[in-house]
């Protein structure tokens, strides 16, 4: 298993794209000062304690099994499997601002949410760039004919077992992680 520890650049999401998942539209937020605050704060939160981390490996397809791979992506014979996690603290964070504001909580939830995608966008250009090489879409268990359970295999696979842990449903906590696989085009 190897470890990619992105710079805060990589998981920086766009503020317009961060407001607009808690719902808030872009254009009022910039004319109400005191939300402008809010979610600055909030933003900078987010940066300051997040862990960031994509754990990752290089598997051909005879090493899984058939379940875990996408149908759409059965042609392929390499797959890239990551794992990318903001780490517990984002989570707990978002479980003691619940307790006090309800905004603060939903924009550190959201924030969260899309410097993760933020993560995976990045952490997919540094490897493609790295192996000089192309990758079909990612794909997450949970989406079309990939089990949600997978989850549980691809944590095992890259054995981090101790730093993500995987509900018997799939979800899993931290809950800013998410796995992916990506065929390898070659």
């Amino acid at each position: 298993m190897k470890i990619f520890i992105p710079e805060k650049m990589h998981y920086m999401p766009p503020k317009k794209i961060y407001l607009a998942r808690a719902g808030a539209v872009y254009s009022k937020v910039l004319n109400d000062e005191t939300m402008m605050e809010i979610a600055n704060n909030i933003y900078l939160k987010g940066l300051q304690i997040a862990k960031p981390v994509v754990y990752w490996e290089i598997y051909e397809k005879s090493s899984l099994r058939s379940y875990m791979i996408p149908s759409k992506y059965h042609p392929y014979n390499r797959f890239l499997i990551f794992v990318s996690t903001l780490g517990r603290e984002i989570d707990e964070e978002i479980e003691n601002l619940s307790k006090i504001s309800t905004l603060q909580a939903t924009l550190l939830d959201s924030w969260g949410s899309e410097a993760l995608e933020s993560l995976n966008d990045n952490f997919e250009k540094f490897f493609k760039k790295e192996h000089k090489t192309e990758l079909t879409m990612r794909f997450s268990p949970g989406y079309g004919d990939l089990d949600l359970t997978v989850n549980k295999d691809y944590v095992k696979l890259l054995g981090v077992e101790d730093k993500v842990r995987v509900l018997d449903s799939g979800l899993m906590i931290p809950r800013k992680t998410t796995t992916c696989i990506a065929a390898i085009i070659e």
